[in-house]
């Protein structure tokens, strides 16, 4: 197993991520964790604290890595409503290889915790408010671009696709059905362009 001082941080916080956004935090047993980070039980302690302080960690992980994701999709597009849009295609994407679960690991999350793990609810929470600042910052580049109407309400149209992501994700994890969900979101990607 690692030694404690050789372990690349952002890869086994990786490994970790994908284990919890599979399994969840209830279900993911201290054994799993070790077996898929390959450190012993005092080296994950003496590095992450407990398996809630892991879990947030990977929490705020995965939040560091979709931000950079969507940061090197916008700078791939010249427009950014055209970069937003691509990033959102990418994830409606049927669990796999490179996907945990259809289901964001944020609302995975909210869905699984209850009260007594209210900081790990409050990180989620706060997750959820920046991706959603952050697709209202773009909605209004887009608009200056003219990308989009100027009319639209740049913060209610970013809570519309933190709802309709979430409701999209939701559906195909019930029904895999990728066509529907990849039409209905093209669709409202229509309706947003129109006003």
């Amino acid at each position: 197993m690692a030694n404690i001082s050789k372990f690349d941080r952002e890869d086994v916080l990786e490994k970790a991520k994908n284990l919890f956004w599979q399994k969840g935090f209830l279900a993911t047993s201290t054994r799993e964790i070790q077996t898929v980070m390959d450190m012993r039980p005092g080296s994950i302690y003496a590095a992450f604290g407990s398996k809630a302080d892991l879990f947030n960690q990977t929490l705020i992980h995965y939040a560091q890595t979709s931000d950079s994701h969507l940061n090197t999709i916008l700078q791939q597009h010249d427009s950014a409503w055209d970069g937003l849009k691509q990033y959102l295609r990418g994830l409606i994407v049927p669990c796999g290889e490179n996907v945990a679960s259809e289901l964001c690991m944020v609302m995975r999350t909210l869905a699984e915790l209850d009260e007594s793990h209210q900081e790990t609810l409050d990180i989620a929470k706060d997750i959820l408010t920046r991706v959603e600042h952050r697709f209202a910052t773009i909605i209004g580049e887009a608009q200056a671009k003219g990308d989009l109407p100027a009319t639209l309400d740049k913060n209610l149209t970013a809570k519309k696709l933190q709802v309709n992501i979430i409701g999209l994700r939701s559906y195909l994890k019930a029904t895999g059905d990728t066509q529907t969900v990849n039409q209905q979101l093209e669709e409202f990607f229509e309706q947003l362009q129109q006003g």
